[in-house]
């Protein structure tokens, strides 16, 4: 793999590209962009080994079951069921999506599997409340550096 060019049409490139260069600008440092999308991920698989999100989730099925859309052992199965190539909701996609919301009324499943998920998450923050505390304020003065920028560029 070849380095990237270092000019174009005879001027200089920025070092990193456009991105580098917004970032250069607005005096911005790198944070990590996966950490918090880890603890999501973790906190949503832990969720989903929960006895009370495992008996909401076979409820959800079962009900689904009685409504005609057998062999769906979690919202995500019937999502894939109801997706269509050509983006035009079909009249079983219509079906399955108000069955759907129809049984999560009956289990509670979105109340039982959003206070599981919310309790880990809490825990979550608790635990690493010096590093989020820390992205987040890179967080605020990125969008603050960027919100200067755009208002300078306005006038």
């Amino acid at each position: 793999m070849k380095p990237a060019r270092a000019e174009y049409n005879g001027k200089k490139l920025k070092t990193g590209g456009c991105i580098g260069w917004s970032k250069e600008r607005l005096g911005l440092k790198e944070t990590d962009p996966t950490f918090v999308a880890q603890l999501a991920g973790d906190s949503l698989t832990q969720s989903l080994k929960d006895d009370e999100v495992i008996k909401a989730m076979a409820a959800w099925s079962s009900c689904m079951d009685g409504k005609g859309h057998k062999g769906l052992a979690d919202p995500y199965k019937a999502m894939d069921q109801g997706f269509t190539n050509d983006g035009q909701p079909s009249a079983e996609s219509i079906s399955l999506a108000v069955d759907d919301i129809d049984c999560k009324k009956q289990t509670d499943l979105v109340k039982v599997w959003f206070g599981v998920e919310s309790a880990i998450q809490d825990k979550q923050i608790a635990d690493n409340k010096s590093r989020l505390t820390g992205i987040k304020g890179q967080h605020d003065k990125e969008v603050a550096a960027a919100r200067k920028q755009m208002t300078a560029s306005a006038r």
